[in-house]
């Protein structure tokens, strides 16, 4: 006789407001929940949680250097800015400490807001600055 197929009657005492949780041989399997606080479970399941500064520095990095090779320029330590959107700042600075440029990354999706116009002026930056300091490099790849 196949006892996969049969049916088992069970009775369930519940108290109004609680969750109720279905076990099996002692094992819980499953959890009745009002409507309220499924509502509740969604919107908790709903909330982003934001990139960490090394995922948002990796973007802008990803963004502004592109392929370059031998950039006279490095950026700093992100920082959180949480309003009115959540989102990472990232400061660029030549070689002598100059900032040129701070790049903003969104918190959640990792979008860059470095158009390629500003990136291209950037780049520009960088280059006049090479030529008049430094023997550094801005040619790409």
């Amino acid at each position: 006789m196949d006892t996969k197929s049969m049916p088992v009657e069970v009775g369930i005492s519940v108290q109004i407001g609680q969750p109720v949780v279905l076990e099996q041989n002692g094992n819980p399997v499953a959890v009745l929940i009002s409507v309220s606080d499924f509502e509740r479970y969604q919107q908790l399941r709903s909330i982003q949680t934001p990139i960490s500064a090394s995922q948002a520095r990796r973007a802008a990095n990803r963004r502004v250097f592109g392929d370059l090779v031998g950039c006279a320029l490095s950026c700093d330590e992100p920082v959180w800015v949480p309003n009115p959107e959540p989102r990472w700042r990232i400061p660029y600075r030549l070689f002598d400490g100059t900032l040129v440029q701070v790049v903003e990354v969104d918190g959640y999706t990792g979008q860059v807001s470095l158009t390629d116009e500003r990136r291209v002026e950037l780049l520009g930056k960088v280059a006049a600055w090479a030529e008049q300091y430094g023997n550094v490099s801005t040619d790409a790849g």
